[in-house]
């Protein structure tokens, strides 16, 4: 009789063992799971607000490239120079929204804000263009002109890029703000995965008691 009752001692230890391990595995891998991806969302984050940074700052360049290929126009050499200069910068700039909009859909956030600021650069990129056409390298009130047409219609895009960056900005503090909740959340899944592993292990010590008690 002792000898059964210590084998069935052995066997409820090594099942509430192995209960207590599984439940603390698939936690852990739970936790696991969540503190990646709070942490892949961090990094997104932050790449988005660097990708609108290159964004900002390579429309700064392509604006002062225009400028310096219309100042130009009459040496053939400084304005192709220049005119690639555009046209690099304002590749740049497509570049740079196109990956924010990558990271932004990722995550699982609305992109018709970049989509925005995506379809106005092209659009400003047709209206430079269209000045472009009226363009006379050997007269300085051509160049004038050109310019006029063109003159601040950067502004708003410039302003929309920096407002973007301030929202997702403030996003991220906000991810920051829900970390001790998040914290209090997975202590509160510690609690109740202690609560069922008694719970368990006392209906299995009910069961392994009856059976013992019945032979």
């Amino acid at each position: 009789m002792n000898r059964i009752l210590r084998s069935g001692v052995a066997r409820f230890i090594a099942l509430a063992v192995c209960l207590a391990a599984l439940g603390g595995y698939l936690l852990s891998q739970l936790f696991l799971e969540v503190n990646v991806s709070s942490v892949k969302r961090s990094v997104q984050l932050l790449e988005i607000e660097e990708y609108l940074d290159d964004a900002a700052i390579g429309l700064g360049r392509q604006i002062q490239e225009w400028k310096d290929m219309l100042l130009r126009a009459n040496d053939s050499a400084l304005y192709t120079k220049h005119q690639q200069g555009f046209k690099e910068s304002s590749i740049a700039v497509q570049y740079a929204l196109m990956k924010a909009k990558t990271d932004i859909f990722d995550i699982g956030m609305e992109t018709a804000d970049i989509d925005q600021l995506i379809a106005e650069h092209k659009s400003l990129l047709t209206e430079y263009m269209q000045a472009h056409t009226g363009l006379n390298p050997h007269e300085v009130d051509s160049r004038n002109k050109v310019d006029r047409k063109v003159l601040g219609i950067d502004r708003a895009l410039q302003e929309r890029i920096v407002q973007l960056k301030s929202a997702i900005s403030e996003y991220a503090k906000q991810q920051l703000a829900r970390a001790p909740q998040t914290q209090g959340d997975r202590a509160i899944m510690v609690g109740l995965l202690g609560a069922v592993s008694l719970m368990l292990m006392a209906g299995l010590g009910f069961v392994f008691a009856y059976r013992m008690r019945v032979s």
